[in-house]
């Protein structure tokens, strides 16, 4: 009784003092991270002074996290090299989507300067952005106040979009000293809620001693207690190796470089056991102290930064990507509507709403014929929310799978989000959609609905260059995603250009996902026709190739602004496929090519970069499957593209005066 007593009163001092050291822990934390924070220890890790230790390779791990969840994400805003991340990190270059907390190895360049050492990137701003949000976002690998010292010149609120800002990552170089014991390099590793001294130093196989040694140069640096989302430097003697994704849980299983997992020892008497247990449970406890001391945190920080940045919501946007999260609308071609046979499950589902007519009626305003986005598809308002709500027949409701829309993870990927249903006691109930406040990729190509009803006449209005090349990298992100990410991989069927939706940035997202049942009805006519690959139209076969295919038409529309397929200008020739006039061209010459181009472009863009995506678009209608490129492929190759466009461009006009 007397030992179990023992083990309360333990219990309870030790879930006490973990409490007041987390919230000791997050009170230094705010003070660290504050913009106004006096203490040098914020601008950097102090030089070493004059000799060639003032600069050097090293490395900073980085985690992924809803800011920065795929290396597109990760290179088009912190122009980092994705081949070189991939290779430091032992990932395949393939790989585009990030798992959250996923480790990575960035290698950096880090040098003194001004009598700290540093090493920079260039972030590129989002529209309203702080420097205590791109601080928050690297999760402790930078500083407020180190990004307000590089950026003089800028306010730290309310940047505008596409702003260059410096951000000097946190850094240092090994000591003559430490070069001597052999220590080769110091790690920026940055630290979680629950890290000591002892754990990070288990972790990497290093001496606490030598860590607290290499972080001495920090004024404020106390061992017992580390600051969360700050960065404490891992003395090594060679690059560490991280796993691709886990670290290995198995018995005696290890990581080269990485934590060590002990094993409990099979001859340990039933009394340590007993320590063990309790100890585990008080782990227990600790850990979820730890989790309510760092969400008061979290709640008090987005209070203080409130009125400065709304850049966690845009960072959550993926796949540009994530890029700013907007409003997406399901538009149709005329009357002719892609979701004629769309079916609804009368099953309750957790992963989409149920709404009720009442609440639709409302949205729609009696269904309103002003509010007709096209078809039987009607724009709603409902909650404050902006909505596309489609009317669809009740009894072919088995059709949509809705079971791919367990994973919530999809609506960050350029993928058009079903937000709910609406099952009615009649022939007719309804699906509801995310909103797309600029139309189809189709309306903006071809005209449409959409165009007519959403801009004044006076206006001509058009894709400029740089927004169709974003365009085509945000749609094969989304198949990257369904063909790459999703296991079993996902073939969507039904990719073209009215299936193409853009938000309010011109950010693209592919509809009809999850309703490759429902598209028989829909592939009947000429132009749908045009986007089908051979194999399946001659034998059926379905694979991700075909999607691959579709998207290689669609990005021939975009470069020409033509139909698929149009009628043939001589008497007698049958319809022409832009799958097969790209051929030909290609084999012409440069003036052929832009002849092909949409003339509204004008001279306004490369024809490097024209005659590049004409041979992407090429390879992707190769009558081969085989020969076809995967989806990765080409998010590399645009991902190359689009880092080369001309610097200052404007990115969303798109509406030019007559």
């Amino acid at each position: 009784m007397a030992t179990k007593n023992n083990y309360e009163l333990c219990s309870r001092a030790l879930v006490f003092c973990t409490s007041v050291s987390v919230l000791a822990q997050a009170l230094n934390l705010q003070s660290f991270q504050s913009c106004d924070m006096n203490s040098l220890d914020a601008s950097g890790y102090r030089c070493n002074g004059p000799g060639p230790q003032d600069r050097c390779a090293t490395f900073v791990m980085f985690r992924a996290n809803s800011y920065y969840s795929s290396f597109s994400n990760l290179s088009l805003h912190l122009g980092l090299d994705r081949k070189v991340v991939a290779e430091a990190s032992g990932l395949p270059l393939s790989t585009e989507f990030l798992n959250k907390d996923q480790q990575l190895l960035i290698p950096i360049d880090c040098m003194c300067n001004g009598g700290f050492f540093e090493a920079m990137v260039t972030k590129t701003s989002f529209k309203d952005e702080s420097f205590s949000g791109i601080a928050e976002s690297l999760e402790g690998l930078t500083t407020c106040k180190a990004i307000k010292e590089r950026n003089p010149g800028l306010a730290p609120i309310g940047l505008k979009e596409k702003v260059k800002v410096l951000v000097p990552l946190r850094c240092s170089c090994p000591s003559p000293l430490e070069l001597k014991e052999g220590k080769k390099l110091l790690l920026s590793y940055p630290l979680t809620v629950g890290d000591t001294v002892v754990s990070v130093a288990s972790k990497f196989n290093v001496t606490k001693e030598a860590i607290i040694s290499s972080n001495s140069k920090l004024v404020s640096f106390k061992p017992a207690a580390l600051v969360p989302f700050s960065t404490l430097l891992i003395p090594l003697d060679k690059k560490p190796i991280l796993s691709p994704v886990f670290y290995p849980l198995g018995p005696n299983s290890t990581v080269p470089g990485m934590p060590t997992l002990q094993q409990p020892n099979k001859h340990k008497k039933k009394k340590k056991k007993k320590i063990g247990m309790f100890v585990a449970l008080s782990g227990i406890a600790v850990v979820a102290v730890a989790a309510a001391a760092a969400a008061v945190l979290v709640v008090q920080r987005r209070k203080k930064e409130k009125s400065e940045s709304d850049f966690g919501k845009a960072g959550e946007a993926e796949l540009k990507q994530l890029r700013i999260k907007s409003e997406i609308r399901a538009v149709s071609e005329n009357s002719q509507d892609p979701f004629d046979t769309l079916t609804i499950d009368t099953t309750p589902h957790k992963t989409v709403e149920t709404y009720t007519l009442e609440e639709l009626t409302k949205a729609t305003e009696a269904f309103n014929s002003s509010n007709i986005l096209g078809g039987s598809v009607f724009h709603g308002r409902f909650n404050g929310k902006n909505m596309a709500i489609k009317r669809a027949r009740t009894e072919s409701i088995s059709r949509i799978d809705f079971g791919l829309f367990e994973d919530a993870h999809h609506h960050r990927s350029n993928i058009v989000q079903l937000l709910g249903t609406c099952i009615v006691d009649g022939p007719d109930s309804f699906l509801v959609f995310e909103y797309a406040k600029n139309g189809s990729l189709k309306d903006w190509l071809h005209g449409g609905l959409a165009m007519k009803s959403q801009f004044i006449a006076s206006c001509y209005c058009f894709l400029k260059w740089n927004q169709r090349l974003r365009i085509c990298l945000d749609v094969a992100i989304a198949l990257q995603y369904m063909h790459q990410v999703m296991s079993p991989s996902y073939v969507h069927r039904n990719i073209k250009s009215k299936n193409i939706v853009l938000d309010e940035q011109f950010n693209a997202k592919i509809g009809n996902f999850g309703m490759e049942k429902c598209i028989s009805g829909d592939s009947d006519d000429s132009w749908s026709r045009a986007y089908l690959a051979p194999e399946f139209l001659h034998r059926g076969i379905i694979s991700p190739s075909m999607d691959i295919y579709a998207y290689g038409v669609v990005l021939l529309e975009v470069l020409s602004g033509k139909s698929p397929i149009t009628k043939g200008a001589k008497k007698g020739e049958g319809p022409i496929l832009l799958s097969d006039k790209i051929k030909f061209i290609l084999c012409a010459n440069n003036a052929e090519l832009r002849k092909f181009i949409d003339p509204v472009l004008g001279d306004s863009y490369s024809l490097e970069m024209a005659v590049t995506l004409a041979n992407l678009a090429k390879v992707c209608v190769e009558e081969d499957p085989s020969l076809r490129p995967k989806a990765g492929e080409i998010v590399d190759k645009l991902s190359r593209l689009i880092e080369d466009l001309a610097e200052g461009e404007e990115t969303f006009e798109s509406c030019t005066k007559l």
